[in-house]
């Protein structure tokens, strides 16, 4: 890549760090910091699920594990777990059963990781990327596919709280309102009429839920604790689309599609396209001409799909061969290299447009 157009990428890049972006963040993000990815989850189910289903679902279970293995009992390169549970809906029994195997799996995994955050030896990609935002009183908006909670562990290291629509501390119940005044800071009289000042913060948005999230006497709650109930959360499939349209998932749906709408500009991070009950809002959006940032490991193929022939779509992923690697630009309906770079790398992109 020319210099000078490499200059006008990086400053293009700056400019989506503004007060109206609106952040979207996939699996990828989680993966890169160590949590599993669709691919082991579906491994993970597939010994798993046989073990604690009840008899009568075995037969159908079977067309959902049959669907992701090859004749050698290997999991498929193609393998698409979403795509398989879309085609053969899961029973409530096995949902719930997918719903534990996805939890414990998951919140071991997140543990770990943020053990090792809070005693110093590990450094979340995302601190360093959120620390370069001018967040504004009214909060940066984030919606997220993940179960996990890094990205509110990596904002909160950083001196940025939180909003996720629950108010409290050990037990928090949803309460939007609430919630949101719990960040005022003070009254302003300085002029002719009082106003509230809030803190600067982050508003998370999570439509599939959280492994935070539990139901309590028949209401949704928070809480950092392992309370162990069952965790609301809804799995890949076509039950998202029914799931949807329950507590809290109703209200982190509504806030985010409403977040996507009013957007100036959006970042996606992680992200690849496979959601179809995410996308409803997202991809008219893009096709709208609205400036977007790609940033993930690997194109998926729906990703490509939607990018070709957009001017307003950057687009940073990774390239290697035996030669050289780096990152593949797709900027200005163009495709270039920036080799021995991996701005596709949130953490490395900040240390080197910044």
């Amino acid at each position: 890549m020319e210099t000078e157009i490499k200059n006008k990428l990086y400053q293009d890049v700056q400019s989506f760090f503004s007060k109206n972006t609106v952040l979207i963040i996939g699996s990828g993000l989680s993966c890169a910091e160590g949590l599993p990815g669709m691919w082991k989850l579906a491994m993970e189910l597939i010994e798993e699920v046989p073990k604690r289903i009840k008899k009568e679902s075995i037969d159908e279970w079977n067309n959902i594990q049959n669907d992701l293995l090859d004749s050698n009992g290997n999991l498929k390169k193609e393998a698409n777990l979403e795509a398989t549970l879309l085609k053969f809906p899961p029973n409530e029994d096995i949902e719930a059963v997918i719903r534990k195997v996805t939890t414990d799996l998951i919140k071991q995994e997140e543990k770990d990781v943020i053990m090792k955050v809070v005693i110093g030896e590990k450094n979340l990609r995302f601190s360093s990327f959120i620390k370069k935002f001018s967040i504004p009183d009214s909060g940066l908006s984030i919606i997220t596919t993940n179960y996990d909670r890094l990205i509110e562990i990596a904002a909160e290291v950083e001196g940025i709280p939180v909003d996720n629509l629950f108010y409290g501390k050990n037990i928090s119940q949803l309460d939007e309102k609430k919630s949101q005044m719990s960040f005022c800071e003070r009254i302003d009289r300085s002029g002719r009429s009082t106003k509230r000042v809030f803190t600067p913060k982050i508003l998370i948005y999570k439509p599939h839920g959280c492994l935070g999230w539990y139901m309590y006497n028949e209401n949704p709650i928070h809480s950092s604790h392992d309370l162990g109930l069952e965790r609301l959360l809804i799995t890949p499939g076509a039950n998202k689309f029914r799931s949807g349209y329950e507590k809290p998932f109703d209200l982190h749906r509504t806030k985010a599609n409403n977040a996507i709408d009013n957007a100036s500009k959006i970042i996606l991070i992680g992200y690849g396209f496979n959601d179809e009950h995410l996308e409803t809002h997202l991809k008219p959006k893009i096709l709208s001409n609205t400036a977007t940032l790609v940033i993930t490991r690997e194109l998926s193929e729906n990703t490509k799909k939607i990018i070709n022939g957009r001017d307003n779509v950057i687009a940073l992923s990774n390239f290697n061969s035996e030669q050289e690697n780096g990152t593949e630009v797709f900027y200005k309906n163009k495709t270039y290299k920036i080799c021995g770079i991996d701005l596709w790398d949130v953490e490395k992109l900040i240390k080197e447009v910044f």
